[in-house]
């Protein structure tokens, strides 16, 4: 009996034996070198974008820093502006990248807008109103830092998790581990754009130099961590990773993000004022050190698995 006839899973060409699988799916030759291919330009983009959005707000508060006269509905108004600039930002870059097999626009506005509404429903009343973390959060550093990492991070990290596994994980569209990042990212500025929202609405406007820097490190951030869990989540779908590497990935990404949120607000505390310089500078060594991290991590696992497998 003839053993059944494969097809390349990106161009439904047929291939013949020995097989590249990646993930149980099967690759022509050129396709499975290109699904595996380290991107390099896509990190060095994602570097510069990441100065760019440092360089640019730490610019524009230091010129706006003396702007005071403006009325509270203009402040809101502004600062909403300014609160989604960030994500918008990213996502332009994302559809500028020259990719194998370029994300489809629904899946990523599906993804961004599912953990932006998760975070604004759930998240938030889960934080503010059944955990009624600011009622108690602040007691002492030691109850602050708990309720960052085991309430905050677990929750934010928790809603990007499921963005990305109810849209995209199981589809054809997340066919290479760089989808894990892309994915990722969005929607973790899903989760910073409605932290950014409320920001500005709970406050009503905000003066619009540290606001300008508290949305980019939020949204910086946030696109790190997620990162790190679309990494781990695109190791689980590629490579054959035990139960338990998921959740992992998932207990990483909300340990470092309420570290971070909680760590923000320490360095950037100058007695009973704030300093958002110090803010921003820690959101930019964070970014850039988990995308270097990413890098890494990506390149290392390029090299174990560029060797085709044979059936």
């Amino acid at each position: 009996m003839s053993e059944e006839k494969q097809y390349c899973c990106i161009d439904n060409e047929p291939v013949s034996p020995p097989y590249n699988i990646l993930g149980g799916r099967v690759y022509c030759a050129r396709h499975f070198a290109q699904v595996n291919k380290p991107h390099s330009g896509f990190w060095k983009s994602a570097v510069l974008m990441i100065l760019i959005m440092g360089i640019a707000s730490g610019v524009l508060a230091f010129l706006l820093r003396d702007v005071h006269d403006l009325s509270q509905p203009m402040l809101i108004v502004v600062g909403l502006i300014f609160a989604i600039l960030p994500t918008a930002a990213w996502l332009i870059y994302f559809y500028q990248q020259d990719r194998l097999e370029p994300e489809p626009k629904e899946r990523i506005g599906s993804i961004l807008f599912t953990a932006l509404v998760l975070t604004g429903f759930i998240g938030l009343p889960l934080i503010n109103d059944f955990f009624a973390v600011p009622d108690w959060a602040s007691y002492n550093n030691w109850t602050s830092l708990a309720a960052s990492i085991l309430i905050n991070g677990f929750i934010f990290t928790a809603i990007m998790y499921f963005s990305i596994r109810i849209w995209v994980y199981a589809t054809p569209e997340y066919d290479e581990r760089m989808d894990g990042i892309v994915y990722g990212t969005v929607a973790g500025l899903g989760v910073a754009t409605m932290l950014n929202l409320h920001y500005i609405i709970d406050n009503q406007g905000v003066a619009l130099a540290p606001g300008i820097i508290n949305v980019v490190t939020t949204a910086l951030a946030q696109a790190s961590f997620g990162g790190v869990l679309g990494y781990f989540m695109a190791q689980a779908k590629f490579e054959h990773k035990p139960v338990w590497w998921v959740p992992l990935g998932v207990i990483v990404a909300a340990v470092l993000n309420g570290l971070f949120s909680w760590l923000i607000n320490e360095v950037s505390a100058a007695g009973l004022e704030v300093e958002p310089w110090r803010s921003l500078a820690l959101g930019l060594v964070v970014a850039l050190v988990t995308f270097g991290a990413l890098v890494y991590l990506m390149q290392r696992a390029h090299s174990f698995t560029m060797r085709p497998a044979k059936t």
